[in-house]
Order: C-alpha cells, then structure tokens, then sequence
C-alpha cells in the first residue's frame, strides 16, 4: 500500500482543529485542495468532496465516512472519480485527518491518504499534484485555526 502525507504542527489544541476540520460549510472560504465538503462527520455517512489539487479543474466524489472521533480522527474511504465501482483488487484507500496532542497543548494535523490494489501498482506518486494540495490544505487549516484563537475570526 502506498501513502501520500502532510504534517503540520498547529498551536491550538485538538478540539480547535476539529471544530475546523469538522465545519465543512466554511470550507469555499478557506480550504485549498478540499473545496467543498457536504454531508455529516459520521461514521456511515456519506459526504460529497469538491476537491482538485491547487491548478486543476475541481472533480466531485462521494464517500462514506469509516471513523469520526471527535479530535482525534476522520477518515472516509477513497475512490478514484467517475469509477467508485471499482472492485477493491482494482483501488482501495482510506483518506484520513489524524489530530495528535502534542505535550504543550498543541496538535499535529497528519493528512494522509493510503491507497492500494493494481492502481498503486501503476503509480508510484499517486495522484497528480496530491502532494501540493495536502500541504496546501494543512497550511490553510493551521492558519484558520490559530487566526479563529486569536480572535481574528469567529467560528459560526
């Protein structure tokens, strides 16, 4: 199985960042990579992801969400776009936020995606520009989140 991943430490606790990760209408104002996020942070809930790496024309998927702990992790399984149908030998993956305290009261964000079957085989990268556009996200996440402390914004 082959992983693409960002980590970013973020000087706000773990319940900041998942009320962030977990307000997906505000997702237009802020968030690269991830557009827009609809649907419930709930395991067996499906959610409809306009997402497209920083450059490209945005392509819309739905998935279901396998784990929602609040502050510690959200992850849905991926598809690759136009073919959900694909059986498991073809594309697996599970896209994954994972919220870590850190010692002094802050988190570290680990955005990573997981993915096998033949696809993986063929691609040693992953998806074109996924690597730009996770690091992109968590940026913009870091930076939401510690504006929202700071009282620059207000979380709705």
């Amino acid at each position: 199985m082959r992983a693409i991943e960002a980590v970013t430490d973020i000087s706000v606790g773990p319940r900041v960042v998942w009320a962030v990760l977990t307000d997906f209408p505000s997702y237009p104002e802020w968030a690269p990579y991830l557009q827009e996020i609809d649907g419930r942070p709930e395991v067996g809930a499906s959610l409809r992801l306009v997402q497209g790496p920083p450059g490209a024309k945005p392509y819309v998927v739905r998935v279901p969400v396998v784990e929602a702990t609040p502050g510690a992790r959200l992850a849905w399984s991926a598809v690759i776009p136009g073919a959900a149908w694909l059986p498991a030998f073809v594309f697996t993956g599970t896209h994954e936020f994972v919220l870590s305290p850190l010692p002094d009261g802050t988190t570290r964000l680990t955005h990573r995606e997981h993915f096998g079957g033949l696809v993986s085989r063929l691609s040693k990268e992953g998806p074109k520009g996924a690597d730009e556009g996770f690091a992109a996200f968590n940026n913009a996440m870091k930076d939401r989140c510690e504006k929202l402390v700071s009282g620059l914004l207000a979380l709705e």
